[in-house]
């Protein structure tokens, strides 16, 4: 049987190979939220090495905004949208998944394995074709069940997966419940996240305590730290197609008041200052929607989008807001399930070593810090790096694209370096410091010979810069923080003048 299976994928695969468009479920049940394939990070795990799982202790927060022993603890009327969170972290892997009902997200119509994929030897690009094209013959599956149970008189005569399904919809008084789900919108499917979740808590090892610190010292509850499981799975890289960047996910408007965007740096994806930004955001929706399940749907939603449901419908009870047949299709299916997801994440990660036998964390990365005396390139650092430009990215998750393409990471940026390597990055710090500091001296043979330490301009009254091959007025201006009006001006040039390699320039005070 097993064999015949196998040939029958194959014979799928054979005529898929040609087509470019994918069959499969329609947008909006099938889209970029609902993914078939997801990174198993194994590139992340490998640079560290581990060290023995610490449980969460989230006792001794006495005055902590809004919080109590009990302030996580999963509210009345969530525990089946809880529990199926929990099963996608802990029961269902990435080679798996489930075909659900969208807004009773606990039926379950059929569990999708992808696993005999595997033996099949397709390419990335045929595998997610014919993935989405299981999924799609699941969602049919269940639009039969769901036929045949709406034409049933009574469960008897149905077959134990349709008699499953008759029984949960029994309750619902709504004659045109079996209608309604059958909606293709209704039908979703969920990848499971089982050796994602167990990674996520390896990687979690090497930023969860630093973050814990950071929501201690502003006042808030160290638990919503793990709202980061949700957000990235821990992944530094992860990126989204609508632009939310980083560990948290954040969004460039939302960033912008933080002014730690530049075309070099981007401090969404830097793991410290992003979780300083999400922590002044949930103290921020708290405070405006007044309980923790509010707020931290708002990190989602909106906080302004979350007040106004509670607003229209009259309650600030989130279970109420998101069961509620009305007041739930205001929600988004993300929004609607975020606090759930996350209290599934709590607990899962608070009870890791029962669903995760043996599970470890990553050791922190033996790096240090540095702040950069001078503008360097990308190819200097990743010299530090043994030319290891994974780990380079994953340590500096913080500088572009365009910093990888070329542009300058600018002085002052701090950027992580290897602790081995951390001795040869400020000696060559330190030439070329030197280098520099001997084209801005005032042209006196004592004071050219004299070293200037790195970063430290001269204090010559009068200083000169000897133009070198590549540099140009604004990379010069940056070098010694001044700015490119005033340096045209102390060499009455006009903006957009042309200066050449070995051209001299007066630097203005």
């Amino acid at each position: 049987m097993r064999d015949f299976h196998l040939l029958r994928m194959s014979l799928i695969a054979a005529l898929l190979l040609p087509l470019s468009p994918v069959s499969a479920a329609p947008k909006a049940a099938f889209d970029a939220n609902t993914p078939v394939t997801l990174d198993p990070l194994s590139a992340h795990r490998a640079l560290t090495g581990e060290r023995d799982w610490r449980q969460p202790d989230y006792s001794a927060q006495d005055g902590t905004l809004g919080w109590n022993e009990k302030t996580f603890e999963t509210p009345k009327g969530l525990e089946k949208r809880v529990g199926f969170w929990v099963d996608i972290y802990t029961k269902y892997d990435t080679s798996q998944g489930v075909v659900h009902d969208a807004e009773n997200v606990d039926m379950v119509y059929e569990v999708v394995d992808f696993r005999d994929l595997d033996q099949l030897g397709l390419t990335a690009m045929l595998k997610e074709k014919m993935k989405r094209q299981m999924v799609d013959d699941a969602k049919k599956r269940a639009q039969r069940t769901l036929e045949k149970v709406a034409s049933a008189k009574s469960p008897f005569g149905l077959t134990p997966a349709q008699r499953r399904v008759w029984t949960y919809f029994s309750h619902d008084p709504d004659p045109e419940k079996f209608a309604k789900a059958m909606n293709p919108q209704r039908l979703r499917f969920q990848l499971g996240q089982k050796n994602r979740m167990r990674s996520a808590i390896f990687l979690s090892g090497r930023y969860l305590e630093d973050f814990e610190q950071v929501f201690r010292e502003q006042g808030l509850p160290v638990e919503l730290t793990r709202l980061v499981f949700v957000e990235s799975s821990f992944n530094v890289l992860a990126r989204s197609k609508v632009g939310a960047s980083g560990l948290w996910q954040l969004m460039p408007g939302t960033a912008k008041p933080h002014r730690v965007m530049s075309p070099a740096v981007d401090g969404r994806n830097h793991p410290l200052t992003a979780t300083r930004i999400a922590a002044k955001l949930l103290a921020s929706n708290y405070k405006m929607l007044g309980s923790w399940p509010l707020a931290v749907t708002g990190y989602n939603h909106g906080p302004a989008g979350v007040r106004q449901i509670v607003e229209r419908y009259g309650t600030s009870n989130l279970t109420d807001l998101v069961e509620n047949v009305r007041s739930r299709a205001s929600f988004g299916f993300a929004s609607r399930n975020f606090y759930a997801s996350f209290l599934a994440a709590y607990h899962v990660e608070k009870n890791a070593d029962r669903y995760f036998p043996g599970i470890t964390w990553s050791k922190k990365f033996d790096s240090e810090d540095l702040k950069l005396p001078q503008t360097i390139k990308y190819a200097d650092l990743l010299g530090w790096f043994g030319r290891d430009d994974n780990k380079l990215q994953i340590l500096n998750p913080h500088l572009t694209w365009r910093v990888r393409r070329g542009h300058g990471i600018p002085a002052g940026t701090s950027v992580a370096i290897p602790s081995e390597k951390y001795s040869q990055a400020l000696m060559a710090l330190g030439r070329r410091g030197r280098a520099v500091a001997s084209d801005t001296v005032k042209t006196n043979p004592a004071r050219a010979a004299e070293p200037v330490p790195a970063g430290r301009q001269s204090r010559s009254k009068k200083k000169v810069h000897r133009v070198s091959r590549g540099e140009n007025l604004s990379r010069i201006a940056r070098v010694y923080g001044v700015e490119v009006k005033a340096l045209l001006q102390a060499n009455n040039l006009e903006m957009g003048a042309a200066i050449l390699p070995g051209q001299r320039l007066r630097i203005p005070h």
